[in-house]
């Protein structure tokens, strides 16, 4: 009998509030006296599932994560996750952290924000006040700073063809003794692929047409990250990661390191602890294709 993953089944009466940041619908709620954020799952996509696998990747990477499960409220089906600030303490995203160096600074502005630089990330990422995660311990020395973390959570993004890293969804954790950490990586529903329908998936597994096929379809992943100011378009996931990794190259090794010692056997066992309730087997099939794929890519450093 396969070990499934539980469904979380969160009482119908259990005190929430309304989270308003986002473009998901999200509540705050009260379970075993801890404060979770359940975030319910678009209709016809996968966000529920690629949020939980892609949790686990994080945990496989060694990288500093919110904790997701799947879970049901309401008959409303989405992920759980406990909330990763602190008593008293408070989670500043990107676009506040931002908008208080760069007084023109968008913050506002959800997509295409040109404004939102790697230069910018790093020099605010660079400041010698923000220590690591809070209750993490680094897998290696080689982990100096919050730049060397923040280098894995892009590593993790070209892995998983994260879409979605905008600025909102990093920051910082001021805590109620007045420190700050680097938040731990969260918010990675829009990965590997969810959103496609099975039949598309099978004819990019299937296809002798390379313009049609996965290996074509991995190659357009692309961040929210602008490498400047004038950019018309964000750099891809792999370009962000060889951009800061050649700044930060004994990090980056550990990093990709870290990659290569996961097996394709250890994401397959991540899939196989779905529900078929919550995956299609085709939906599992595409994903595994694509992490295969994009951790060759990244261990060859090459973008094609």
């Amino acid at each position: 009998m396969t070990n499934y993953y539980p469904i979380i089944e969160i009482s119908d009466d259990a005190p929430y509030s309304t989270e308003q940041q986002g473009t998901k619908t999200k509540y705050w709620l009260y379970r075993n006296q801890k404060l979770s954020l359940f975030k319910i799952g678009r209709v016809n996509t996968g966000e529920n599932w690629a949020e939980k696998v892609a949790c686990e990747l994080c945990a496989l990477l060694g990288l500093p994560h919110a904790h997701y499960e799947l879970a049901v409220w309401k008959n409303q089906k989405g992920v759980l996750s406990e909330t990763i600030v602190p008593q008293h303490g408070r989670l500043i995203m990107g676009n506040e952290l931002l908008a208080e160096i760069h007084k023109t600074y968008p913050e506002k502005q959800r997509y295409k924000v040109q404004d939102y630089t790697l230069g910018r990330i790093i020099a605010l990422l660079s400041n010698k006040n923000i220590f690591l995660p809070i209750n993490w311990q680094p897998p290696s020395k080689d982990i100096e700073n919050a730049v060397d973390v923040f280098l894995g959570y892009l590593l993790l993004d070209a892995w998983i063809a994260n879409q979605d890293r905008h600025h909102e969804n990093w920051g910082i954790i001021h805590s109620h003794s007045n420190e700050i950490y680097l938040a731990p990586t969260y918010d990675h529903a829009a990965s590997m692929g969810q959103n496609e329908r099975d039949g598309k998936r099978e004819e990019m597994l299937t296809t002798n047409d390379q313009g049609r096929s996965i290996n074509h379809y991995i190659l357009r992943a692309r961040s929210a990250i602008y490498s400047g100011k004038s950019e018309k378009k964000p750099l891809l996931t792999l370009d962000v990661f060889h951009q800061l990794a050649e700044k930060r190259p004994k990090s980056a090794k550990l990093w990709l390191q870290r990659l290569n010692d996961i097996s394709l056997d250890q994401c397959q066992s991540i899939f196989n602890r779905i529900p078929p309730s919550e995956i299609s087997a085709v939906a599992a099939k595409f994903s595994i294709k694509l992490l295969e794929l994009n951790k060759k890519r990244l261990l060859r450093g090459e973008n094609d």
